[in-house]
């Protein structure tokens, strides 16, 4: 392997030398390059851009931890903030089986136009694909096998301090720089340098090599002094990049890093700075995540670093309840519930309810809440301070004519007459609330009486609230949890708690699903919630619940108790099931797709193949069309698990296949 040339700071005039023997310190600084002309980004050219696909072609890349050299983060410095990485090591397990995975899929290979054999170079599949596309002409044997590696990665840096931007007063920009793993340097900085076919290459100060890897940056910064930066503090050993990687595990195929805090102090004055801000604020310090795949299945990891008061409302309250259903449920959602988070979504939603109506718990109110304390017209630069009560006439149909607050009914299948009938409708009622004047609806409703329009919109139509049926109307949000109390004796959030308790799952057996024709109703369907809760409570609760249901005239729930909660079902054969302790968690295809039942704090599961033979079953019955069904037929399951592990919370998205 050649010796890595190396760069001295930026010749104003734009030249480069070599220096004889010399060095770039390890300490020099990144360093400034007046370019020769504008660009923008990258500027990678045509090596460059095919090795950059090796990044974009990452769902078909995996390279193992203990071959193959260094990994890049120890070609990149510590002061990275983003980092997406791919590896392509042929010799990799996961490789084989994620080729083996996407073979399963019938002539997959040939729609693709791609070779997916166990011993594919998944270097030559991308180039290749580079080739056909004719962005660029460029052959893989002769361009670029000689010199490409088998990983790659894209990581951002902050701005370079002083840089200009291209319109005034703009914030500078943060600075991308690629590295490419390298079997020959002499090799690798021709090809980047040259273009490759596909447009202008790099110059020669914006590659430079370390660690068997070679640095591409743009031409604000010396790809030399990156380099420099990261002999002395690579990302690697950064120990929030660290931290966050361990918690990770296998890096699998692809994997990403982007460290929050850095990210605002890097992007301040840039777009999403605040929020990102927010989220620091509220805990958030991290996010990771690897592409992996297995024997059996493809699976998406996501490791997020955050504060106890993130974390706190995600750990797990024992085994998932998933693992206790019958083993036919098709599909089932579980969570542990935490009552500070019930109380803050609570609060959340009265404030949401205050905002923007004053009729319970739903509707728009007045002009007020449409527009308000302060707010502009841009087209008639109609502005006001202070509360109003309503908007005047010309106002509201100011706003009306805003396209955001257009109705698009055009896929409703409404006749054109009936269009007519639901805009005008719209219209009025926007503008009622707007004005706060209701008088033109109320004598409009005796003209629908009886007619085909009152057929669109129901015969007992009101502008009041959804609750006016049960309720006062007028009422504020904590008026109406108030009357509530009053009249029902449902007591919120407290009963909401209640009936969530300490873990929920709900679930929809398989069963009976095969023939969809004789479902008359939802005491057909298999359906059903079970809690981990105070029994007490939630018995208390069933029981209020049951005597609003039969004052209704409505017949009361069915249901069934355990030994720690209580279980809520379409039919009463199905809360039984739900009651008893079911073995939906020895069933492989579940081990599988949710590894982690165990302590996890939300989990969801889908059986593909139930669902496969279901859909079979009732199109045979039909005669419908069964095409879509040769995409499906390979997958197993599907899950989703996550719990918290120290300080990051761990989700795992898998999908299994047959």
């Amino acid at each position: 392997m050649t010796t890595p040339p190396t760069f001295p700071p930026a010749d104003p005039s734009g030249a480069w030398q070599q220096p004889a023997g010399g060095a770039t310190p390890a300490s020099a600084p990144v360093t400034t390059v007046k370019p020769s002309r504008l660009r923008t980004g990258l500027v990678l050219g045509g090596a460059a851009t095919a090795a950059l696909v090796l990044v974009g072609g990452g769902v078909f890349a995996y390279g193992a931890l203990d071959g193959g050299g260094a990994q890049p983060e120890a070609a990149l410095p510590d002061t990275a903030f983003a980092y997406v990485r791919v590896d392509l090591d042929p010799s990799a397990t996961q490789k084989v089986n994620l080729l083996r995975l996407a073979n399963r899929f019938p002539d997959l290979a040939a729609d693709l136009d791609v070779d997916l054999r166990d011993d594919a170079d998944l270097r030559k599949l991308v180039v290749d694909a580079i080739a056909k596309s004719g962005t660029c002409e460029i052959d893989y044997a002769t361009d670029v096998e000689p010199w490409i590696g088998r990983r790659a990665a894209i990581a951002v840096l902050p701005p370079v301090e002083g840089a200009t931007t291209r319109d005034a007063g703009d914030a500078p920009e943060p600075e991308p720089v690629v590295a490419l793993q390298v079997t020959d340097e002499g090799a690798a900085r021709a090809a980047i340098e040259s273009g490759l076919g596909c447009g202008d290459g790099a110059k020669p100060a914006q590659v430079a090599f370390t660690d068997g890897y070679a640095l591409i940056t743009s031409e604000k910064v010396v790809a030399a002094d990156v380099a420099a930066a990261a002999k002395k503090a690579p990302l690697a050993d950064a120990p929030q990049f660290a931290a966050d990687m361990k918690a990770l595990g296998d890096p699998g195929l692809i994997s990403y890093w982007a460290d929050v805090e850095g990210a605002i102090t890097a992007l301040e004055g840039q777009k999403g700075a605040e929020e990102l801000d927010a989220a620091v604020t509220q805990g958030l310090r991290s996010v990771a995540g690897a592409a992996r795949a297995g024997a059996d299945h493809l699976e998406l990891a996501i490791a997020v670093g955050a504060d106890e008061k993130v974390l706190a409302p995600m750990e797990g309250a024992g085994t998932s309840l998933l693992t206790g259903l019958p083993e036919s449920t098709l599909f089932a959602s579980s969570a542990t519930v935490d009552p500070a988070s019930v109380d803050q979504l609570w609060e959340q939603l009265s404030t949401l309810a205050d905002a923007y109506g004053s009729s319970g718990l739903g509707g728009l109110g007045s002009g007020e809440d449409l527009l308000g304390d302060d707010w502009t017209l841009s087209s008639h630069e109609v502005r006001t301070a202070g509360t109003l009560a309503t908007a005047t006439e010309a106002e509201c149909a100011a706003l009306l004519a805003l396209p955001e607050n257009a109705l698009d009914a055009s896929d409703w299948g409404l006749t054109p007459e009936e269009l007519v009938e639901v805009t005008r409708s719209y219209d009025e009622s926007f503008m009622a609330g707007c004005t706060g004047d209701y008088s033109a609806i109320d004598e409009g409703l005796d003209t629908y009486e009886g007619t085909e329009e009152a057929d669109l919109f129901g015969d007992d139509r009101s502008t009041g609230s959804a609750t006016d049926d049960l309720l006062p109307s007028g009422l504020g949000f904590q008026e109406t949890v108030d009357e509530l109390e009053k009249t029902y004796d449902l007591r919120l959030p407290e009963d909401l708690k209640t009936l969530l308790g300490e873990q929920v799952v709900v679930a929809l057996d398989s069963a009976g699903l095969d023939d969809v024709s004789s479902v008359t109703g939802l005491a057909d369907v298999d359906l059903g919630a079970r809690t981990i809760g105070d029994k007490a409570a939630l018995e208390d609760l069933l029981g209020r619940i049951d005597a609003i249901l039969v004052d209704a005239g409505a017949e009361k729930l069915t249901s069934a108790t355990t030994k720690d909660g209580l279980v809520v079902a379409s039919n009463e054969a199905y809360a039984a099931r739900l009651a008893q302790d079911g073995k939906l968690g020895t069933v492989d295809a579940f081990r599988t797709v949710v590894p982690d039942a165990k302590g996890a704090a939300n989990a969801a599961y889908l059986d593909v193949d139930a669902l496969e033979s279901i859909a079979r079953a009732n199109i045979d019955a039909t005669g419908g069309d069964d095409s879509w069904i040769a995409y499906v037929e390979p997958l197993r399951a599907v899950g989703v698990s996550s719990r918290v592990v120290g300080d990051h919370s761990l989700t795992s998205l898998r999908v299994s296949f047959d």
